[in-house]
């Protein structure tokens, strides 16, 4: 039920909804993209077949300790910040990623999980009125307006609604910045996916604002 109600939810015509959902073959498959394979050494991280381009950790770069700033090893999956960036590791790995970090004296950090919150209409459930109200309050305390997330909801609309839908992955429990990023991969050219990589990395690092 959920699902119907997205799927009609999206255009004046459930015709026109329907269209939206003609997705190839190839790009279900290009959805549902594997992060790659992490392999852990004494002091470094490999990830075999990473997908997004614009990432320094794309095309098998060992991403050397002394170059990570911090790591999430409690998120979904676990990050790494390297610059401006946040890395993706694999969650099958957790214990071995604790151990890395613990062996490495790596600091450790709990981010926030603000796009989370922004995909959290794509999702497999309810999103009600009381759900919107209170995602609104955390989202303006990292300084998004309600009109920003509206036009960042609006962008991601069709390709969320695809990832999650159409290739029946029928998540209900979470999203995140590496969904939103496998979602519109398929979408953008080389350039505009650049450009959309930078806008998710600046917002999934967001921090609180300062009270005055």
């Amino acid at each position: 039920m959920n699902f119907l109600k997205k799927i009609f939810g999206t255009s004046e015509k459930p015709t026109d909804s329907w269209t939206m959902f003609s997705t190839s073959k190839k790009e279900v498959n290009d959805l549902l993209v594997s992060t790659g394979q992490l392999r852990i050494g004494s002091d470094f991280l490999q990830i075999d077949d990473y997908p997004f381009q614009p990432s320094i950790a794309y095309g098998q770069t060992k991403i050397l300790v002394d170059t990570i700033d911090e790591i999430d090893i409690e998120s979904y999956p676990p990050t790494i910040k390297v610059k401006d960036e946040l890395i993706f590791l694999t969650s099958e790995k957790r214990d071995k990623i604790k151990a890395f970090a613990r062996r490495n004296d790596l600091r450790t950090v709990r981010r926030p999980d603000i796009w989370g919150w922004i995909l959290e209409p794509f999702l497999d459930t309810e999103f009600t009125k009381e759900t919107d109200e209170r995602l609104t309050r955390l989202l303006n305390e990292y300084g998004l307006t309600k009109e920003t997330v509206d036009l960042i909801r609006k962008e991601v609309k069709t390709q969320m609604l695809k990832y999650n839908f159409h290739t029946m992955l029928w998540e209900w429990g979470g999203l995140g910045a590496e969904d939103v990023l496998k979602a519109m991969r398929t979408k953008y050219d080389k350039e505009d996916f650049k450009e959309f990589y930078d806008k998710v990395m600046k917002l999934a690092l967001s921090t609180k604002k300062k009270e005055k």
